[in-house]
């Protein structure tokens, strides 16, 4: 697209979302003490997408809003969920939002620099909620410094914060368990399962900066997917990283390899790319970068084969590998509540903090 063209694009964005705004503003408010907010592009949404059903649990005792700035997010989310949607840009529609919906509590589930926008209001309790723990750079970040409280899913959670310099992580960590996970929903019409053991392989991307990069497509994906499509007692689920790809064509091209490849063995294997949760059910085991999966599979009590660990790393490596995680994994006791208990106490405490919003 030429830079006039840019142009046109930013400015009947801009343009659209203002006259969005006003027609929202126009509809009639509920009060809502708890708002969402979700800056991002629809090709994000896989971020707030594992909160939906948390959220709508939630909202029969605290009644909820999502606040989106994005007009074509805001269109995706209404169709998506049962929550009330609602859409604001600049500080004046922000503001004026909150005080109408008498918002006390703000949660984010990523870290988007246009939070700011809305961090800036002192009378919410700001609470990040992210999408999913893991041991990633991302999730030990100096950015939670801005938040009042961060929701996290167990003691091991807070003890990695204890990292960030001048973060008081025991005060503003609070344990909510992993609610996400006693909503794992219902596995695709296609999905028959039988007597084989299943893997889940759940590669994550490359991450926006070279430490961030834990992806294992390019180095073990091919061997991943061999050891389990050739061995007749395995069945494979194939999960990636929404934005697997997007920062490297070698990855792209390898992902797109992996699939046809699981495809073309016509033996019952799925690349799920649907809504996520069933896939975890569905799986014996679990083979992961450093990624949310990992914690949610031990989350469960299943066991899991990290691929940072794997020392042979060829097919019969790997499938070794498999074999004896599975043969030496006993189901353990889940380390992470997936009941909503956690997360109510969490939203009663911030509430008990936080004041009603003026203009």
């Amino acid at each position: 697209m030429s830079a006039l063209g840019t142009s046109l694009a930013i400015i009947t964005a801009k343009v659209g979302g203002r006259r969005l705004a006003r027609a929202v503003a126009a509809e009639p408010a509920t009060i809502t003490p708890v708002a969402v907010y979700f800056a991002d592009a629809p090709e994000s949404l896989y971020q707030l997408r594992r909160w939906y059903r948390v959220l709508e649990a939630m909202n029969t005792e605290y009644p909820t809003t999502i606040i989106t700035s994005d007009p074509s997010t805001y269109a995706v989310v209404r169709r998506e969920t049962t929550l009330a949607v609602t859409f604001a840009t600049g500080a004046p529609q922000l503001a004026r939002i909150l005080d109408r919906l008498q918002v006390r509590v703000i949660l984010y589930p990523n870290h988007n620099t246009l939070n700011f926008r809305v961090l800036r209001f002192a009378a919410p309790v700001h609470v990040f909620i992210g999408h999913g723990e893991s041991a990633k750079e991302s999730s030990v970040s100096r950015q939670l410094k801005a938040y009042d409280l961060d929701f996290v899913a167990d003691r091991a959670s807070i003890d990695q914060l204890h990292g960030i310099r001048g973060y008081d992580a025991d005060s503003s960590a609070v344990v909510i368990g992993s609610p996400w996970l006693g909503f794992l929903g219902s596995p695709p019409a296609s999905w028959q399962p039988d007597d084989r053991k299943v893997v889940l392989y759940a590669p994550t991307w490359e991450g926006d900066r070279p430490s961030m990069d834990y992806s294992s497509v390019e180095s073990l994906g091919e061997s991943i997917v061999n050891a389990v499509i050739e061995s007749p007692g395995l069945r494979l689920i194939y999960r990636p990283h929404p934005w697997l790809g997007r920062v490297r064509s070698a990855t792209a091209a390898m992902d797109a390899r992996l699939r046809r490849d699981i495809v073309a063995a016509h033996r019952g294997d799925v690349v799920d790319t649907g809504e996520y949760g069933w896939a975890l059910g569905a799986a014996d085991i679990c083979v992961a970068d450093i990624s949310s999966v990992a914690h949610d599979i031990r989350a469960l009590g299943k066991p899991l084969l990290m691929t940072g660990d794997v020392e042979n790393r060829d097919v019969a490596g790997i499938r070794d590998a498999i074999e004896r995680a599975l043969a030496a994994a006993a189901a353990s006791p889940a380390a992470s509540s997936t009941s909503m208990a956690g997360l109510l106490a969490g939203i009663a405490s911030a509430l008990r903090l936080g004041t009603k919003p003026t203009l």
